[in-house]
């Protein structure tokens, strides 16, 4: 999109809008399947619509990649909100849950684009930054930045994994998640 433009509110909303149905497109078909004739179709909007603030697809892609990992980084902040750090292994599992249960289309997206980054050195950036900012969350609570981007690329793991059981035990599986990122922490300084 032009940087310049400036959008309103309704503009803002539409974008906004147009962004979900490219979540929705990738989470059910895969990167690959992320078109401006797929979005628009799946927002009910007009291909002019979707072109207008998506000028080329790789800007459509990049921004469907920022939007989808924005709600992913949402609920780590909503869920890093309700325990202390000492309690990591219950908020990993709980975030990796919800993120499987209540976002699981934003969560799927960022899976198919990370491994469309491993192609596309433009979208690199993009997931870098979100790693990154894991990890740096992580690491107080695991014992370092080199441990906090192990366990959190343990994370994406797992929800990917979770994602490829759609009736999966989420008791069962919060569980595991607990028992994994315990085994990787490390005791906190009292």
């Amino acid at each position: 999109m032009n940087e310049a433009r400036t959008l309103t509110a309704r503009g803002a909303a539409r974008r906004t809008a147009l962004l979900d149905a490219a979540i929705a497109v990738v989470a059910a078909g895969g990167s690959g399947s992320l078109t401006h004739r797929t979005v628009a179709a799946t927002a009910k909007a007009s291909l002019a619509s979707v072109t207008y603030h998506f000028s080329s697809i790789e800007d459509l892609r990049r921004s469907m990649f920022e939007r989808a990992l924005q709600i992913v980084d949402d609920q780590l902040t909503a869920t890093a909100a309700t325990g202390a750090p000492d309690e990591l292994p219950k908020l990993a599992a709980d975030y990796v849950v919800t993120l499987i249960t209540h976002h699981r289309s934003a969560a799927a997206a960022v899976q198919e684009m990370i491994v469309a980054a491993t192609h596309d050195p433009a979208l690199r950036p993009t997931f870098h930054a979100y790693h990154e900012r894991l990890a740096e969350l992580l690491s107080p609570c695991v014992g370092g930045r080199t441990a906090g981007f192990a366990v959190a690329a343990t994370l994406q793991g797992l929800i990917v994994t979770a994602l490829t059981y759609p009736d999966l035990d989420t008791g069962c599986f919060h569980a595991s998640v607990v028992d994994e990122i315990d085994r990787l922490s490390v005791d906190l300084p009292a």
